[in-house]
């Protein structure tokens, strides 16, 4: 049976996501091709517009938590009859290093603060009424220079109450070869501690 995608889901996925997630059980099982990572993902305590939910994400290997390799912020709405989330960078993301986990940084975060990262937004439904399943637009337009090479970011991501998966792969724009991203599979994500307490049910867009 098909499961529609609500706009109240918007707010179900923001619960689910925000927390502190780890891959601990799968580094341990699988040191080789998995390095123990942690994902923060917080609400602004500012919103920076009204509709839908705002989030603030940080991943970072465990052994060094206030030096993240990637932080962005994440706008979830609810259009198209799907959920789109809306990814923009930080202009100056060193001042919000370990914010997840210190939400008083996050105050000072506006419009002024971010940029929209054109092409890069995904798109979430509901696969079932546990899960939530997502992936980058279609188009080839979310591009990253990876040691040289322009290439096109992939992600597809699944999304419970409890758990996290995300494969993340750059692909060459010319050839379509992959050139950067996980050989052994998607990251497998824990939730340890949550943070949905934080999101509030604003209005329905």
């Amino acid at each position: 049976m098909t499961v529609l995608t609500s706009p109240t889901d918007v707010y179900t996925l923001a619960q689910w996501l925000a927390g502190d997630h780890s891959n601990w059980e799968q580094a341990i099982e699988n040191p080789p091709f998995f390095a123990h990572i942690r994902v923060g993902i917080r609400a602004l305590p500012n919103p920076i517009s009204e509709d839908g939910v705002w989030l603030f994400l940080e991943q970072a290997y465990d052994y060094e938590l206030h030096h993240p390799y990637r932080t962005a912020v994440l706008h979830l709405i609810y259009r198209n009859d799907r959920i789109e989330m809306i990814n923009y960078r930080l202009i100056n993301a060193e001042a919000f290093f370990g914010a997840s986990r210190d939400r008083h940084k996050l105050n000072e975060i506006d419009a002024e603060a971010i940029e929209r990262l054109d092409g890069c937004t995904q798109w979430v439904h509901r696969a079932d009424n546990n899960t939530f399943k997502g992936a980058v637009e279609p188009g080839k337009k979310c591009c990253i220079n990876r040691k040289g090479v322009d290439t096109y970011l992939s992600i597809e991501f699944e999304v419970t109450e409890t758990t996290y998966c995300s494969l993340d792969r750059g692909y060459d724009v010319v050839t379509d070869e992959r050139v950067w991203g996980s050989v052994a599979g998607a990251f497998e994500f824990v939730k340890k501690a949550s943070f949905s307490d934080e999101i509030s049910i604003g209005s329905i867009p």
